[in-house]
């Protein structure tokens, strides 16, 4: 399923967006509008933007002040992207080298707040203080899972409850940001905003858990980065916390994680686990979980006028658990 098909009633209007993207990066210091532009530029699939229009489209649509908030949606998630680049150490992502490689820690970290103070500055322009409690409210969340996601490096006791928490705030949160504004700002009753809100909360889970899967299971050439890079950053994702599950006395996976970053031997390691977390019932059992919640969002549009509009977000619901990347 093509993403551009499933956005094709939006397409217009991601324009748009891009073109608001622009302005963002034009600003009076040349090398920070260039550092901005190589940003922008490796963006991904612009879901997050197309979730606040595709959201709207059934109540009172206003171009004027849905454009704004689709983008500040993508440049708050482009800001954490910058910083999770950062604190992973990672040195590519969508197959293009990461800022933190070419620039200083410093001034990668102010990049990435100076996106933040850019995605709040636009929120503003809603004239809707809902709205805008709604984006602090996502930014905090974010940093919540984040920090749950650094302290919790490592540690082979992680729950499967411990790991929703951190891939809602990590993940959901910003899926639930779109889909609400856009309900709000198209003057949605409220069970609407609800059901679009919950819609959004299920369709982040899934994206997130697909994520996990496909870095264990996915084509380095298409994801952009190397394959089982979680693992290389000690964090445990689904698939890993079914393998521990299943085999609770292999302590192959537990020295990877408590072994030293100099162990020459420990990329090696990465490998075999890697092998043998895609080979294993994990997978099955991870993608069985993403589906379920794939489900739940698609039990949430039936309050929604069965439309074109509609039917989209089913489609963009399937997309998630299909997509390869």
């Amino acid at each position: 399923m093509a993403v551009a098909s499933i956005f094709s009633l939006v397409a217009d209007e991601l324009m748009r967006v891009e073109e608001k993207l622009g302005e963002v990066v034009n600003v009076e210091y040349p090398l920070l509008a260039a550092v901005l532009q190589r940003i922008v530029s490796t963006g991904g699939k612009r879901l997050r933007p197309a979730l606040v229009l595709l959201s709207s489209k059934f109540y009172d649509y206003i171009p004027e002040r849905l454009i704004p908030i689709a983008t500040a949606v993508e440049l708050l998630h482009t800001a954490t992207l910058v910083h999770d680049d950062l604190i992973d150490n990672s040195s590519t992502r969508r197959g293009v080298a990461t800022l933190n490689t070419i620039i200083s820690s410093r001034a990668t970290i102010l990049v990435g707040d100076y996106l933040f103070a850019q995605s709040a500055a636009l929120a503003t322009e809603s004239n809707s203080v809902r709205v805008m409690h709604i984006f602090s409210r996502g930014l905090m969340q974010i940093c919540d899972g984040e920090l749950r996601n650094i302290f919790g490096n490592g540690s082979l006791e992680q729950t499967r409850h411990e790991y929703y928490r951190k891939i809602e705030s990590k993940t959901a949160a910003l899926f639930v940001a779109a889909a609400e504004s856009g309900a709000i700002l198209s003057n949605a009753p409220e069970d609407v905003v609800q059901s679009l809100s919950k819609y959004g909360y299920n369709l982040g889970m899934a994206f997130q858990i697909m994520d996990d899967i496909l870095d264990f299971t996915g084509d380095e050439r298409k994801l952009g980065k190397p394959v089982g890079n979680d693992l290389r950053q000690g964090t445990v994702t689904l698939p890993a916390i079914y393998l521990l599950e299943s085999r609770p006395n292999d302590h192959a996976l537990r020295t990877i994680l408590q072994s030293d970053t100099s162990d020459p031997d420990r990329e090696e390691k990465i490998k075999r686990v890697v092998e043998m977390i895609a080979n294993s019932s994990a997978i099955v059992s991870a993608r069985t979980e993403a589906l379920a919640f794939v489900k739940r969002a698609k039990d949430n549009l039936d309050i929604l006028p069965d439309n074109e509009y509609r039917r989209k977000l089913v489609e963009l619901a399937d997309y998630v658990t299909e997509r390869n990347s």
